[in-house]
């Protein structure tokens, strides 16, 4: 069974043909884990503020706090 990676270059073509952006992943890798870590966690920040505001746009009949 062969895994992929005993073909790098094969394995990087297919996960372009697979439409992954093999650029971003390259400048995600570049920052240093903390970096990932902050931007991770802006991102969760930012979906929780929206599911906020989708709620209340929405008035939900249980509060917005029981979504997250």
């Amino acid at each position: 069974m062969m895994t992929g990676m005993e073909n790098p270059a094969q394995a990087l073509e297919e996960a372009r043909r697979a439409g992954i952006d093999l650029d971003l992943v390259d400048s995600n890798l570049a920052l240093t884990y903390e970096q990932r870590v902050l931007r991770h966690e802006s991102a969760l920040e930012l979906v929780w503020a929206l599911r906020e505001a989708g709620a209340v746009y929405e008035k939900p009949s249980r509060p917005v706090a029981e979504i997250r």
